[in-house]
């Protein structure tokens, strides 16, 4: 149906227009402007009126979520009073996620894990997983096609925490935002490594592949078409996230935080900021995660939530890179802060970033996963944080042919010395790769 003839099946909101989207899954949206919480309350009551079943009422930091359903329709309603807006969006197709408590039983304990990438040849890519106490696993993005071997070695990193006999078992697959380097292995993942994995659902609410800002980069478009192509035939649900929301998997809890539906009407400029940003809670601790969330949605963020911000691990957003504000980090205040990047990116560029320089001298500790994989024990303890032995190691011959930038001997030889501190065993490179980069013979 289109998206008027959606709308019509809903008592007429009153508030300003100012702005309506179509997004995936038959979800429509509109803005509206000037609005109160007692309109929306009233709205929500003659939603009642006609029908519709409340499925979560929250107020979290000041702000007023509901989800509601009435036979296929799903309606969701969120007004935030810093601007006076109100978002509200209904369809017929999206698939809501668990918005009541789950339960867990198991003897694994719960542990976040930030994933070394395999960096050899590209300095971006991001994975992320929780492993549950029943020993499922819920996964944050993925990696990117220049990192060729990650599928392979997330499907091995969780085959050696699940029991034997058992399928590695994905409780849930979060999807942050569509770019390459945070899908790439995901599609992989899906194509070859799913024989010994259940997949239970995937966690997303990305822009419509069409969605104009790709006009210049086709390459990005195609990879965000076919993911959306492999999601609907895979036999899974695929769970839409809206801001406000708190959905539940297992003994987590997720508040979502940010979509790219709190930008809307105005046109986003910058991908990044469509990152679906999420807060996890679980054993008393939280750990925050924004994807690339970039500018925009930062300072929607900051406005929003302000001190319910607050965290005891962080990923830093975007490897670093342009990203939140020194105001965001600072309303995190993160005791631990993880950067999902190359120790040479993290030296030469982003020491240079002021957010980054403030999170750093919030927490009492940071983490570079270059370096290694991030272990952090939940509930929370900064002593309890470990790093597994780094396992990749850049190619400068490589990355001198591809990217055409070159380091010093001297810097090459710093950052070999480097891995083989942080416990990297050269045979066990999945890439032929050497102390000054891998020379093919003459």
């Amino acid at each position: 149906m289109a998206e008027q003839d959606l709308f019509t099946l809903l008592p007429a909101f009153g508030g300003e227009p100012a702005g309506a989207f179509r997004g995936l899954y038959g979800v429509s949206l509109r803005v509206y402007r000037n609005t109160t919480k007692e309109t929306c309350e009233a709205y929500l009551a003659a939603l009642s009126a006609a029908g519709f079943e409340t499925l979560q009422r929250r107020t979290p930091a000041g702000n007023l979520f509901a989800a509601l359903r009435r036979e296929e329709l799903r309606v969701n309603l969120l007004f935030t009073p810093c601007d006076g807006e109100t978002r509200l969006t209904v369809s017929r197709e999206e698939q809501t996620p668990r918005l009541t408590p789950d339960t867990c039983e198991g003897t694994a304990g719960t542990v976040f894990y930030a994933f070394e990438n395999d960096q050899t040849l590209i300095d971006c890519g991001m994975c992320l997983l929780v492993q549950c106490p029943d020993f499922s696993f819920f996964v944050v993005d993925s990696g990117h096609y220049f990192q060729p071997n990650d599928n392979d070695r997330l499907y091995r990193f969780m085959r050696q925490r699940t029991p034997a006999g058992q399928k590695v078992r994905v409780c849930g697959w979060l999807i942050t935002h569509a770019h390459t380097d945070h899908v790439c292995k995901l599609m992989d993942y899906l194509t070859y490594n799913t024989g010994d994995t259940v997949i239970e659902g995937f966690y997303c609410n990305i822009l419509p592949p069409d969605y104009a800002i790709w006009d210049n980069n086709h390459e990005e478009a195609h990879i965000s078409a076919k993911l959306c192509a492999m999601l609907a035939a895979y036999p899974a649900p695929v769970y839409t996230l809206h801001t406000g929301m708190r959905f539940y998997v297992r003994n987590l809890a997720f508040d979502v935080l940010s979509t790219h539906e709190d930008l809307h009407p105005a046109y986003i400029e910058d991908y990044n900021d469509s990152s679906a940003v999420v807060m996890l809670e679980t054993e008393g601790s939280r750990v925050f995660i924004p994807g690339d969330a970039a500018v925009a949605a930062g300072k929607k963020l900051e406005a929003r939530w302000g001190t319910a911000l607050k965290c005891d691990v962080a990923q830093i957003s975007h490897h670093g890179h342009t990203g939140l504000s020194p105001r965001c980090y600072g309303l995190l205040g993160a005791d631990t802060v993880i950067f999902p990047v190359t120790r040479i990116m993290f030296e030469q560029e982003l020491p240079k970033k002021e957010a980054n320089r403030r999170a750093i001298e919030i927490a009492s500790q940071y983490y570079i996963t270059g370096d290694g994989t991030v272990c952090v024990p939940l509930p929370y303890s900064a002593q309890a944080v470990t790093k597994l032995p780094d396992e990749t190691l850049e190619d400068f011959a490589k990355i001198r042919r591809l990217w055409k930038y070159d380091y010093t001997g001297e810097y090459k030889a710093y950052i070999y010395d480097t891995f083989l501190k942080n416990g990297g065993d050269p045979a066990k490179l999945q890439l032929p790769t050497a102390p000054g980069g891998w020379i093919e013979p003459k």
